[in-house]
């Protein structure tokens, strides 16, 4: 895996970016609504504003060959200040998180996922929150997340709870 560069996205990876939010949804299960050039449409608009917004980071694994082969997308949440202790440092949400499977169970995961706990905590975050898959708890338990209560939700939109995370 060291012949695979890590880097902060750019505007020319969206296509990339699309292909991996594709399969991470339709690799267990197949897509049911609306096509893949559709959805690449959809994606195209959302990552070229998120990419635009100092909110979003995204960080991407190329192969030696110049693909796009892992993606990992950090929103900045502001956080409002406490009256006892000033300014209150942001979270991170971590989502849309995937490593094609030729590249998985090398340490690309793990590697990518210490750039971003890194960068997080150099840009003085509190805390990086994510919603896992079942089958990736244990990479987020290797690097050190744990596994606490859930937070209250309330479903807006039940198809919300159909989708990978």
């Amino acid at each position: 895996m060291g012949d695979v560069l890590i880097r902060s996205a750019v505007p020319g990876d969206v296509e990339a970016l699309a292909r991996l939010r594709w399969q991470l949804y339709t690799e267990d299960v197949a897509a049911t609504a609306g096509s893949a050039a559709e959805y690449r449409d959809r994606f195209r608009r959302f990552a070229r504003e998120a990419m635009a917004d100092p909110d979003w980071h995204v960080w991407v694994a190329e192969d030696g060959s110049g693909t796009v082969v892992g993606a990992m997308w950090r929103f900045r949440v502001p956080r409002i200040p406490q009256p006892d202790r000033g300014e209150a440092a942001p979270l991170g949400y971590l989502t849309n998180v995937y490593i094609e499977p030729a590249h998985r169970d090398g340490g690309l995961g793990s590697r990518m996922l210490s750039e971003v706990i890194e960068a997080s905590r150099a840009e003085g975050f509190s805390l990086i929150v994510t919603w896992p898959s079942d089958r990736s708890y244990p990479f987020y338990e290797r690097a050190g997340f744990v596994r606490g209560d859930d937070p209250l939700t309330l479903v807006l939109d039940p198809a919300v709870l159909a989708s990978p995370r």
